[in-house]
């Protein structure tokens, strides 16, 4: 085969390239103004007999117009779900981080599609029944009905600051490598591309980021298999890939090695990776908002599964990028030779160098690039508006605006949330610490909400007070985990340990390689593997809070509605917590079953107003009960 160098000619945009990412960021707007201006759909409420209009039991945030915004009346399809499921996760990053990161440490990683489908049935059976059954817009309210409302203040704040910091991150990443790759200002395709997402988010509501992102995922898959294919082409087939990938200690997967320092074990994969799936697609408001515009548990656990298909699908793909880029360089490192600057320019310089001739390819590469960016910033849009106001404005504050004010503090919160996103992009160049911020206090936040809602549904005799000490707990010693590694990293103390490169056929390189430094002196947890920092907040959170639980008088299980306890516990219940409150949440489900397949005669909310006289439910609900207990 040949080993020459490869090839330094570099080509740039063409107007066919240009043409094709232009029409990616008009049909986003366009589907915005679909949903939001031709599809909008008006619920006629039907009031029983007898009833009035003020007594109509209570709509997703307040209002039906509400519902429809931001869950979508819960009547949204399993597929369109599952692809916006898919889409929100794959953002920019991830698109040119993964093939990077098996570029420079080898395969290893590429056994997360175990924890990723792991996650998939952890999150259908023992975190999603218990949303489904509960209603919840936003998964913060569990944690008011299960404890009080200081617990869910606190990680709804927690949750508003993360997306705030990681909002900048999303566009900055695809809108440096667009730079690379054609020169435009950075800043300036940046404000376009919010611009266009801020519209069509604001615009269309969940409606149109579900379809939106259904198909930004097909354009994101499409431009990295395009761009894998041919270059396995040109390189002469999968085997040639892989010889060389092997041949250079690239292909590795069964690394037992107990160390908690490697960057990627067996054990770290597996463990931490299974961990931060979950704790990222459990609880989540993000995922949680998607799950619950679904009409019952079987479609949102369907939806679940097609997810976990194709999120490993598309990872699969980026890993094999990855190996492609590899055996493409493998004789001659671009950042050796001077090509690059930075691991994230990696992908883009590989296209550009392998089919940049081909006019529309690398616009369809850097399309698919953008619709990852787009799918993630209109999710993050969405989901923090709609913590803004039912946790924050609604739970926090206790202001109870109408539906016309709640529309508008909605709306207005997500273009003040876009323009959050282009300011901080100009910090974001100009200040490298801020990323180092931002991923710590999306481990933090991740971490510890994960760990106070497995504290709810998995411990029945915890309490507020050990809710609110697992919380500061976790975010503690995971903040500490993972500021300090940061920080190690940042001032040199601390350099992940790359695989070997060649520069044997390189025309010219600047190095040799980096020189490491002696860790030894290094706080042990500052180097710490990044897959164990997720772990280290939630069992923190998880042992702090059920000791604590347990020593201030911990709950009466008797006494504990079943419905705020995953499934997987009921077993361990007491017989008495069914007699209590069985025959509610028997109704309840039946109602929900009901509704999910005769939704066109009555909507549900209607029909649980219908039959809120009936003897069989007439006792206080569920959640009323819990939140006077929590109190």
């Amino acid at each position: 085969m040949n080993d020459d160098p490869p090839q330094t000619e570099y080509f740039h945009f063409h107007i066919v390239d240009y043409c094709v990412f232009a029409a990616m960021l008009i049909l986003s707007a366009v589907s915005g103004a679909y949903f939001g201006f031709f599809r909008k759909k008006t619920t006629v409420q039907i009031i029983p007999p007898g009833e009035s209009a003020s007594k109509k039991a209570g709509t997703d945030f307040g209002s039906s117009s509400m519902s429809e915004y931001l869950l979508g009346s819960r009547k949204l399809k399993a597929f369109p779900v599952a692809m916006s499921l898919v889409a929100s996760y794959i953002s920019g990053v991830t698109i040119l981080g993964t093939p990077s990161e098996i570029y420079s440490f080898g395969t290893q990683y590429w056994l997360i599609l175990v924890p990723i489908y792991l996650m998939g049935l952890t999150v259908s059976f023992v975190y999603l029944p218990v949303f489904m059954s509960l209603k919840v817009g936003s998964s913060y309210e569990y944690l008011e009905l299960r404890f009080s409302s200081a617990v869910r203040s606190m990680a709804s704040f927690m949750f508003v600051l993360d997306e705030i910091f990681f909002l900048p991150i999303i566009v900055y990443v695809p809108a440096l490598a667009f730079n690379q790759v054609t020169g435009v200002n950075l800043h300036l395709i940046a404000g376009i591309v919010c611009i266009v997402c801020v519209f069509y988010t604001t615009i269309g509501g969940i409606k149109a980021v579900v379809h939106t992102d259904a198909w930004q995922i097909v354009v994101m898959f499409i431009s990295v298999f395009v761009v894998a294919t041919l270059g396995t082409i040109a390189l002469g087939g999968p085997a040639e890939v892989f010889r060389r990938a092997t041949e250079g200690g690239r292909v590795e997967i069964f690394n037992l090695s107990p160390s908690l320092y490697e960057r990627h074990t067996f054990w770290g994969v597996l463990i931490g990776g299974y961990m931060y799936w979950t704790s990222f697609n459990s609880v989540n408001q993000t995922m949680v908002q998607r799950y619950m515009s679904l009409p019952n548990l079987k479609t949102a656990r369907i939806s679940i599964a097609v997810y976990s298909i194709g999120i490993s699908a598309f990872i699969s793909v980026c890993c094999y990028a990855g190996v492609l880029i590899y055996a493409y360089y493998y004789k001659c490192d671009p950042m050796a030779a001077g090509l690059i600057r930075t691991d994230d320019q990696l992908f883009p310089n590989y296209v550009m160098e392998t089919v940049g001739d081909l006019k529309g390819v690398p616009g369809l590469f850097i399309a698919g690039v953008f619709g990852a960016a787009l799918s993630s910033l209109s999710v993050v849009l969405n989901s923090t508006s709609a913590v803004l106001l039912e946790d924050i404005l609604k739970g926090c504050f206790k202001v109870q605006p109408n539906e016309r004010w709640a529309a508008i503090f909605v709306k207005s919160s997500c273009i003040v949330l876009g323009g959050v996103a282009m300011s901080l992009i100009f910090v974001v160049e100009r200040l490298g610490g801020i990323l180092s911020v931002a991923t710590s206090l999306t481990a933090i936040a991740a971490a510890t909400t994960c760990g106070v809602f497995s504290l709810g549904m998995l411990i029945p005799w915890s309490n507020t007070k050990g809710a609110i000490a697992g919380v500061i707990a976790g975010a503690v010693m995971s903040g500490w985990v993972s500021l300090g590694s940061n920080a190690a990293i940042a001032n040199g103390y601390v350099m992940a340990q790359k695989l070997d490169i060649s520069t044997e056929n390189c025309p010219a390189f600047n190095s040799t390689g980096p020189e490491y430094p002696d860790e030894s002196g290094v706080f042990p947890l500052y180097r710490f593997s990044f897959h164990w920092i997720n772990p280290i907040g939630i069992i923190s959170v998880l042992l702090v809070g059920s000791v604590v639980s347990y020593f201030t008088g911990p709950r009466d299980l008797k006494q504990i509605d079943p419905e705020l306890i995953s499934p997987v516990i009921h077993r361990f219940l007491p017989q008495e917590c069914f007699i209590n409150y069985g025959s509610t949440a028997m109704e309840r489900n039946r109602l929900n079953e009901e509704a999910s397949q005769d939704d066109e005669h009555l909507e549900f909310h209607d029909r649980i107003s219908y039959l809120a006289s009936s003897p069989v439910i007439s006792k206080p609900t569920p959640s009323q009960s819990t939140r006077d207990q929590s109190r």
